[in-house]
């Protein structure tokens, strides 16, 4: 099988030959297509009850299509088109050959973000090759990953945005009178998966750094990072090297200077993260936890997280679970708890809200620690950080989040999610997994207080596996050095900066109480919810059929959407209106007519009430342009001045008909997309897109009624983008401000300027209506007109701008 990837301006250029692709293969869809084509067959034709009914059913749950291979996917495509399934190689999980049945060779794909295909292929020696070229299509390497490959769209620039992790202490009011800032990591000699600036006591020395760091494992000393307003700080370690009877000086003189740093408490608690039994065995290895009896004024408590092992294991019950084959609800809920992740998030939470309320409550230092320090303590750490502190609850403030608890304190993302097909099996866990998950419990509970929805969880989720933008790639700060990701991969964090609307929660309520205080939550085994979106989110016919976050951003967007338009259509009636009012105009009676008679209005972009208009009051309003160009009021009554004189228009009235390449674009006075009745013939003559106070043509005024749909339709309606991709939990879908119709993300264009609109800022349009939009002279006029618009403005504001420096000067000359 071969198949050829070339990466080409800024598309993906697919070139497949004839050997790379795989023909008559069927793709079983267990619950898409059941609950639609058994009902169909029961109410109309069959009784599903005959075992020969059954087996008819069961051949139309599987989708004949071809399988094409890249060296980046696997794609699915159906006869007719209708459907693809595309599988990022770097995404899978496993791919699995079963015995041959009489119906062919089935194959079963797994992959990270918990799709579950089974693909039953004619022949046996095409499956075989198949297998085995899906093995070797797995990256091997660092270098042969996708981000190294991956071309964005053009809007996605290959620009990060600096993360400086001293930014995020000062924030915190870092360093000051008890924590100070120490670079003796700056080359990553004293622990190799800490950042290289580090954040400790004050009263601390380099000998007792170094010597801390020898007795530790991985040489992971305690550190800052979180301190919260009250002066209680959360720092993070790994485990002593303290066996049964070992012990350091320097570590322990290190925690009294912890110790010290909170005036408030006498006392600190240490946390470790681990079950005691596991503590207790690993002293055995040299290693444990440490001894009471060298630690003064420390409270020790365990908590009952299980290893890495324990947790893949747990995983692999419940994705087994997921893909039961018609369980009774019995088996279903028996198998979710015999898998124990409910019960293995419930610990997660329960050790981070320990760690807030020793934080929040008792004002208490905590220090944190597990086996080595980042996994089980990065989930304690990050969470109980999201509790006290509700600025990481904000979009921006989850990502400092992540890359100071994760990212910079060396979270190992490559061996854990298996980025390569080197990695060691034994070392793959859901850690980060069971964090993603934890906050979206939190948010279950806390609907109002998070300004990230499901959609940013599960989209974090699947970039952490999928290696598609650089910032997950290795397992610490000095891999990524090492690889030069930000000078060689894009930023899954610009991508969410240029996505930033399909991410925000329309729940959410910064003024909300929840919103601004510590989150306490009490957390019992009826709290938890399975998350569905999550691990059936492929599995159509088990979501929802209405999701509540994705109708309110729907109802927000359309509502945005028609206020803008209503607007505009309210300045044009007032428009109107001071033309009826203001001097005669003569209108030609006949197409030959010459004689015209020039009538002088007034018109503005600015908002002008009825009542205003009706008591004869044309005092202005600001207008948001006005409002952020900073001038005084001074300088905007003297724009107003200048605007008022160049508002005085000659109108002209004549009959004319539409030119072809209008009617052609979709945008003439007789187009309507859904059967309106046709403008009148007439149309008011082109002002000079240099205008700023532009009379708009009847032309125009078409132009602004048929781009704006009045009418969108239901996000729960379609199963599948036009493009044929499908939709999931996961991704969302956006409505086309011109026609109303869902699209997928591939299909809609976010620069366009829609005319019907009056803030005149960009909307997200489907390609076919873009293209529509773009081919019509109207629009070329209005885009020119917009142009001009911002041009003059600008140029006004920076022509008062200066005058005022030079007015001030001049008076402080004259002083």
């Amino acid at each position: 099988m071969l198949a050829y990837f070339w990466p080409k301006s800024n598309i993906h250029e697919i070139r497949i030959l004839e050997d790379a692709k795989v023909e008559n293969v069927r793709l079983i869809d267990r619950f898409n297509s059941r609950q639609q084509i058994i009902g169909n067959y029961h109410n109309n034709y069959y009784d599903s009850s005959f075992p020969i009914v059954k087996y008819f059913l069961l051949l139309l749950l599987r989708l004949t299509g071809t399988i094409y291979l890249t060296s980046t996917h696997l794609i699915f495509i159906d006869p007719e088109g209708k459907r693809e399934t595309w599988i990022l190689h770097s995404l899978t999980s496993y791919v699995d050959k079963l015995p041959t049945t009489q119906h062919g060779c089935p194959l079963h794909v797994r992959t990270k973000h918990f799709l579950a295909a089974e693909f039953t292929i004619p022949k046996e020696r095409d499956c075989a090759d198949l297998h085995a070229t899906l093995n070797q299509l797995k990256p091997d390497s660092y270098e042969k990953l996708y981000c190294f490959l991956y071309q964005a769209p053009n809007y996605l620039e290959k620009i990060w945005d600096p993360f400086l992790l001293a930014t995020e202490y000062v924030r915190m009011g870092v360093p000051n009178t008890n924590w100070k800032v120490e670079d003796g990591n700056s080359n990553f000699d004293m622990c190799d998966t800490y950042p290289p600036l580090i954040y400790v006591p004050i009263l601390t020395t380099k000998a007792m750094l170094f010597g801390s760091s020898k007795f530790r494992s991985r040489g992971r000393l305690p550190v800052l990072t979180y301190l919260h307003p009250n002066g209680a700080s959360i720092t993070r370690c790994s485990q002593p090297l303290s066996g049964f009877s070992a012990r350091c000086q320097e570590d322990e003189q290190l925690l009294q200077c912890i110790l010290k740093t909170n005036p408030y408490s006498s006392t600190m608690y240490i946390i470790d993260t681990r079950p005691r039994i596991n503590a207790v065995a690993n002293r055995a290895a040299g290693k444990g936890y440490e001894n009471e009896d060298y630690y003064s004024n420390i409270q020790f408590k365990f908590c009952s997280i299980e290893n890495i092992h324990i947790m893949r294991g747990s995983l692999q019950k419940l994705l087994e679970t997921c893909e039961m084959k018609n369980p009774t609800m019995n088996q279903y809920l028996n198998a979710l708890d015999n898998s124990s992740w409910l019960q293995h998030i419930k610990s997660i939470l329960d050790a981070a809200i320990l760690i807030a309320r020793a934080i929040e409550v008792e004002k208490k230092n905590v220090l944190v620690h597990c086996s080595d320090g980042w996994d089980r303590t990065a989930q304690c750490c990050s969470l109980a950080s999201l509790l006290l502190c509700p600025y990481y609850r904000s979009i921006h403030g989850f990502r400092v989040l992540i890359e100071k608890e994760w990212l910079s304190f060396g979270h190992k993302f490559s061996d854990r999610c298996g980025h390569t097909a080197t990695s060691d099996s034994k070392e793959q866990s859901p850690i980060f997994l069971q964090f993603i998950e934890s906050v979206w419990q939190l948010s279950q509970i806390y609907p109002t207080a998070f300004e990230f929805n499901e959609r940013f969880l599960i989209s974090l989720h699947d970039n952490s596996h999928s290696c598609q933008y650089g910032n997950f790639v290795g397992n610490c700060e000095k891999d990524r050095l090492d690889l030069c990701v930000k000078e060689r991969t894009y930023s899954y964090w610009n991508y969410v900066l240029q996505n930033v609307n399909d991410f925000k929660n329309p729940l959410f309520r910064p003024q909300s109480s929840y919103a601004s205080e510590v989150l306490l939550p009490v957390i019992n085994s009826q709290t938890l919810k399975f998350w569905l979106s999550m691990y059936h989110r492929f599995d159509s016919s088990l979501l929802p059929k209405e999701n509540i976050s994705n109708t309110l951003a729907h109802l927000v967007d359309h509502t945005l959407s028609l206020n803008d338009h209503a607007r505009l259509l309210e300045k044009r009636i007032r428009e109107l209106h001071s033309m009826l009012d203001g001097d005669p105009t003569t209108i030609p009676t006949t197409a030959s007519s010459s004689t015209t008679t020039t009538a002088t209005t007034t018109t503005s972009n600015e908002d002008v009430d009825d009542s205003d208009v009706e008591k004869g009051n044309h005092h202005k309003k600001i207008s948001l342009p006005e409002l952020d160009s900073g001038l005084s009021e001074t300088e905007l009554s003297q724009t107003r001045i200048a605007d008022s004189i160049s508002s005085k228009l000659n109108t002209i009235l004549k009959p004319s008909t539409l030119s072809t390449s209008d009617v052609e674009s979709g945008f003439s006075g007789d187009y309507s997309p859904h059967g309106k009745a046709p403008l009148s013939s007439f149309i008011l003559q082109h002002q000079s897109s240099i205008d700023t106070n532009d009379i708009p043509t009847i032309e125009r005024i078409a132009l602004e009624l048929n781009s704006i749909a009045l009418d969108w339709r239901s996000y729960h309606t379609p199963l599948h983008c036009s493009c044929s991709l499908p939709f999931d939990s996961a991704q969302r879908k956006y409505n086309c401000w011109r026609c109303g119709e869902n699209f997928c993300a591939r299909c809609i264009e976010r620069g366009i300027y829609l005319p019907g609109l009056y803030s005149n800022s960009l909307a997200p349009v489907c390609k076919t209506c873009a293209c529509s939009i773009k081919s019509s002279p109207s629009f070329a006029d209005f885009s020119a007109l917009v142009k001009s618009k911002s041009t003059e403005f600008i140029r006004n504001q920076t022509a008062m701008k200066l005058s005022r420096s030079m007015i001030i000067d001049q008076f402080n000359n004259d002083r």
